[in-house]
């Protein structure tokens, strides 16, 4: 995977993962998050950058690759959604 491009000052930045709209630094506290856009198949994701940081820690940890980091984290989220839908 390739090294991501961060989107700064984008107003409907959110992430896939913690849904995030807002910087939670405090000195940008009334700046929105910055993003970036990954593609993990064929499905564009929109993650912040503490997020990508975490997962890319992760993946070094772990050594495992990150689009398995993300797969896995994505099928997570869906699992827990459709659980607190019940």
């Amino acid at each position: 995977m390739e090294l991501p491009k961060f989107r700064y000052n984008k107003l409907s930045a959110s992430c896939n993962f913690c849904d995030r709209t807002r910087n939670p630094h405090p000195e940008f506290k009334d700046e929105p998050i910055v993003t970036t856009r990954l593609v993990v198949n064929q499905k564009k994701l929109e993650v912040c950058i503490n997020c990508y940081c975490e997962l890319t820690d992760a993946a070094d940890a772990s050594k495992k690759p990150l689009n398995l980091l993300i797969e896995e984290k994505i099928n997570l989220i869906r699992i827990l959604n459709k659980k607190s839908n019940l």
